[in-house]
């Protein structure tokens, strides 16, 4: 197995472990994770499964290089691995900003408007991350079936930031706007 394939099994087993520290430190508080979807129930979880979808077939590109009818050569995968480690990067300074305000949906739970930390410079690097993390994953295995999954999955994750920024605009008002003022919806 090549270099760079042990490069994203790493930075995937890092995200992973973060995530389910995260998770079971939900459960011992009593947190509940999920939300309520953005969007229709059926767009916001096959939007969620195409992104995670993605991530798999960069995983199963990494534990089995020679798949795929297309050959990347090692600098280009290399490149892809570089943008993982960007969009992990970005994934985890998201978790760790919004502490136990972290949901999959929109939080039933009151909650304070996140604009510290890596949110004074997007007000949605988590989604930018995850972004990223499919370009990456797109420039490693740059099969069809793939890149249907990142684009599927980036086009209704734009109609659940959409729903997201309509709820928070609603829930923080001129909070939300002034900080909308300031910082961009992604970069």
């Amino acid at each position: 197995m090549p270099l760079h394939s042990y490069a994203v099994l790493t930075a995937f087993l890092l995200l992973g472990i973060i995530l389910g520290v995260i998770i079971v430190t939900f459960h011992k508080k009593g947190i509940r994770f999920l939300g309520k979807p953005t969007i229709d129930k059926f767009y916001f979880y096959s939007g969620k499964m195409s992104l995670f979808s993605c991530w798999g077939l960069f995983l199963l590109k990494a534990i089995l290089p020679t798949i795929g009818y297309i050959d990347v050569p090692s600098s280009i995968s290399w490149a892809g691995v570089l943008l993982l480690y960007i969009g992990c990067t970005v994934i985890i300074l998201s978790f760790l900003t919004l502490g136990d305000a972290l949901k999959v949906g929109l939080p039933v739970e009151s909650t304070n408007l996140k604009t510290s930390g890596i949110y004074q410079y997007s007000r949605n690097p988590l989604y930018v991350g995850t972004h990223i993390i499919c370009l990456a994953s797109c420039i490693c295995f740059p099969d069809l079936l793939n890149v249907t999954f990142a684009v599927y999955g980036i086009i209704i994750h734009r109609k659940i930031v959409l729903g997201e920024e309509t709820f928070l605009a609603r829930r923080f008002g001129g909070e939300w706007d002034k900080y909308c003022m300031n910082v961009n919806r992604y970069l």
